[in-house]
C-alpha cells in the first residue's frame, strides 16, 4: 500500500457513490456503484467471475448527459464472488488499443459483449476472452489468470468479414464460447436483420475453434434462429447443446403467434451436436421491461455453480435508481435458472431480490476492501480501494460466518488519505452492535474486536475521505 497515492475520484464515481441504493433484501444488481452490461461468466476454483461491457466508461465520457452510444467503450469490467451475493470489484480489463483505448488489441476500436473460456494447454490453464469490436469483428485476448493481464496473441480479428459466410452478417458481434467435455472449443456469434428478413434473418453463426483456441477450423455454419436480434449464448446440459439468443424488435406479422415470440426475449434452440443443426424450442427469459419497467435489449449467460443453474443478464434499472440524466446504461442481475424435468425451460422468475446466498462468507484471510453486498456513499477507486465520500459511509458484507470468532481486525489504508476511524459493526450500520474501532493513523491499523459468533451482516463505517485497501479479521 505504501506505493499508492490517495485516490482521485471522478465526478461520476462520486455521483454513483452518493446516489446508488441497494436495500439489504435485494441482491440485484450484483453491484450498484457502477454500470456493466452483457455479462459473461467463468466458474473457476470455486469462484464466479463476471466479465461485462464497461458501460461506466461510456457514462464517464459524457457524465451521463448523453444516451449510451457504446462508441467510447474500449475496456471490460470484472467482478468475482464465492457466494453470489458479495462481490469483489476487480477493476477494468483494457482490451481495445485504438480509439483511445489502452489494451493490447491495437487494431480494435471497441470491446463489447465479452465471452470467456478456460482450457488447459500444455498442462497449464489458459484463459481466452473473446470480444466484439463494435459490430465489425470478433477478437480474442489471452491470459494465464482469470484477472489478466490479457494480451492479443494474433494481432488481428479472429472473425472478420473476410471469413467465409460472415460478410452477409449485419452485426458481426456478440460472441459466445464453450469448451466441450473432450476439450474442443466452439464459438458462436452474429446478429441483426434486414427489414424484410426479420423472421429468419440467418445471421447467427457457429464454428469450431482450433486446439489453440485462437484460430478457427472449417467454415462458420448458419444457425437459423427465428426472429434473431443479437446475444448468442451456448451451454450444455447432459448431452444436449442449448443455443440461446435475444429476439428482435420488428413488428410481428399477423401470421405470427406473438405469445410464442415476443420482442426482446431470450429464446433457445437445442441440438445433439455443438455445430447444429439447432431446433427452436421457445423462450425462457422475458424482456427486462416486463419484470422491472425499464426495458431495452436483453443479454445473458447461463451457467452452473455448485450444482445449480443460474442466468446472468442486464437491466436498465440502476440508471433509474440514481436518476441519471440520460439512458441506455446497464447493470448486471442474477437469477436462478429453472429447468423442467424434460430439459425444456419455463419462463424464469427474475426479481430484484435475486438469488439466495450460496453458503456463507468467511472473513478470515486478506479481503479486498472493494468486496461487499451493498454500500452507501462509498466509491471504488481505479486502484480498487474504497473511498468514503461522506461521513457515515459504509460497505456491508452479507452473511458473514464468525465460526472462528474474532479478536482483532487488521486494516490496510492508503497513506496520505484523510485520517480517521473505521467502525466495525454487525447487523446494521446505524444501530447495530459495535464490535470495535480502528484508528487510521498510519498505512497499517489494528483494532481489537469484541467477541462475536454465528452468522451476521458485517458493516465497515467510514469517515469522509478515509480510504481502505483491504482488511483481515483474526
Amino acid at each position: 500500500m505504501a506505493d499508492l497515492e490517495p485516490a482521485k475520484l471522478t465526478k461520476m464515481q462520486t455521483f454513483m457513490a452518493e446516489n446508488s441504493v441497494k436495500p439489504q433484501n435485494e441482491n440485484n444488481p450484483i453491484m450498484a456503484h457502477k454500470f456493466g452490461a452483457d455479462p459473461a461468466v467463468l466458474v473457476y476454483n470455486d469462484t464466479v467471475y463476471i466479465y461485462a461491457t464497461n458501460d461506466m466508461q461510456q457514462v464517464e465520457s459524457n457524465e451521463g448527459k448523453e444516451d449510451n452510444r457504446y462508441n467510447k467503450i474500449t475496456s471490460l469490467t470484472l467482478f468475482s464472488s464465492k457466494d453470489l451475493v458479495n462481490w469483489t470489484d476487480l477493476g477494468v480489463i483494457h482490451v481495445a488499443g485504438s480509439n483511445g483505448g489502452k489494451g493490447d488489441a491495437k487494431w480494435a476500436n471497441n470491446s463489447w459483449a465479452p465471452a470467456i473460456a478456460c482450457k488447459k494447454i500444455n498442462g497449464k490453464d489458459k484463459f481466452f476472452l473473446y470480444f466484439a469490436d463494435s459490430g465489425n469483428g470478433i477478437g480474442v485476448v489471452t491470459a494465464d489468470s482469470p484477472e489478466g493481464p490479457f494480451v492479443d496473441p494474433i494481432k488481428k480479428a479472429l472473425i472478420s468479414r473476410d471469413v467465409p459466410t460472415c460478410r452477409e452478417i449485419n452485426w458481426l458481434f456478440d460472441p459466445a464460447v464453450i469448451v466441450d467435455d473432450d476439450g474442443k472449443g466452439y464459438l458462436y456469434f452474429g446478429g441483426g436483420h434486414d427489414p424484410e428478413k426479420y423472421e429468419h434473418p440467418k445471421t447467427a453463426r457457429c464454428v469450431a475453434l482450433g486446439d489453440d483456441m485462437i484460430s478457427i477450423v472449417g467454415t462458420p455454419q448458419v444457425i437459423d434462429a427465428p426472429f434473431l436480434f443479437e446475444d448468442s449464448g451456448i451451454h450444455k446440459m447432459g448431452k444436449t447443446y442449448y443455443y440461446s439468443y435475444c429476439s428482435n424488435f420488428a413488428d410481428r406479422a399477423p401470421s405470427c403467434d406473438k405469445d410464442k415470440m415476443p420482442t426482446g426475449v431470450i429464446c433457445y434452440m437445442t441440438s445433439e451436436n455443438p455445430l447444429g443443426p439447432f431446433e427452436y424450442k421457445g423462450y425462457t427469459l422475458e424482456n427486462p421491461g416486463t419484470y422491472f419497467g425499464p426495458g431495452g435489449n436483453n443479454h445473458h449467460w447461463i451457467f452452473n455453480f455448485k450444482n445449480k443453474w443460474y442466468i446472468a443478464y442486464h437491466t436498465q434499472t440502476l440508471e433509474k435508481t440514481v436518476n441519471l440524466e440520460k439512458g441506455g446504461y446497464r447493470a448486471v442481475f442474477l437469477t436462478e435458472f429453472a429447468v423442467n424435468a424434460d430439459g425444456s425451460f419455463p419462463i424464469q422468475n427474475a426479481t430484484r431480490e435475486g438469488i439466495e446466498q450460496v453458503g456463507t462468507f468467511s472473513p478470515y484471510g486478506k479481503i479486498p476492501a472493494a468486496t461487499f453486498h451493498s454500500s452507501r456513499n462509498v466509491a471504488v477507486s481505479a486502484n480498487q480501494t474504497i473511498v468514503a465520500v461522506k461521513d457515515g459511509a459504509y460497505v456491508c458484507i452479507k452473511g458473514v460466518n464468525f465460526a472462528g470468532g474474532a479478536s482483532s481486525i487488521e486494516l490496510n489504508c492508503v497513506p496520505g488519505a484523510k485520517k480517521g476511524c473505521v467502525k466495525v459493526c454487525i447487523d446494521s450500520a446505524e444501530n447495530g452492535t459495535v464490535l470495535g474501532e480502528a484508528s487510521l493513523e498510519k498505512a497499517y491499523a489494528e483494532g481489537k474486536l469484541n467477541a462475536v459468533s454465528g452468522i451476521h451482516d458485517l458493516y465497515f463505517v467510514l469517515g469522509e475521505g478515509t480510504e481502505l485497501a483491504d482488511w483481515k479479521i483474526k
